[in-house]
């Protein structure tokens, strides 16, 4: 491997481990509004003044939030993955 298709890897690992950062605040910002959902589901459903949009709506944000996270947990998993194998690659160990 020349010194360009090693800086070509390089870059585009660090690419990959910026993007990988971006997905992990979305992942949390996901597990956050499910957990908001959790919060207005109950004070929609158990609350003082029992209101049954609050709780579909708040069960609605529970869903959305935590089915956005495993899709994002998913894509970091995979994203560090294939990080890896180009590090693994860039390192030498792989044979040609």
């Amino acid at each position: 491997m020349n010194a360009s298709e090693k800086r070509s890897l390089s870059k585009e690992a660090q690419m990959q481990v910026r993007a990988l950062k971006m997905i992990n605040r979305w992942k949390n910002i996901a597990l956050a509004l499910s957990a908001i959902g959790v919060v207005i589901a109950y004070y929609g459903m158990a609350g003082g003044m029992q209101n049954l949009l609050l709780g579909i709506l708040g069960i609605a944000l529970m869903v959305v939030g935590s089915c956005s996270a495993v899709v994002l947990n998913l894509g970091l998993k995979n994203g560090r993955r294939n990080v890896g194998k180009i590090l693994h690659i860039l390192d030498g160990d792989v044979k040609s």
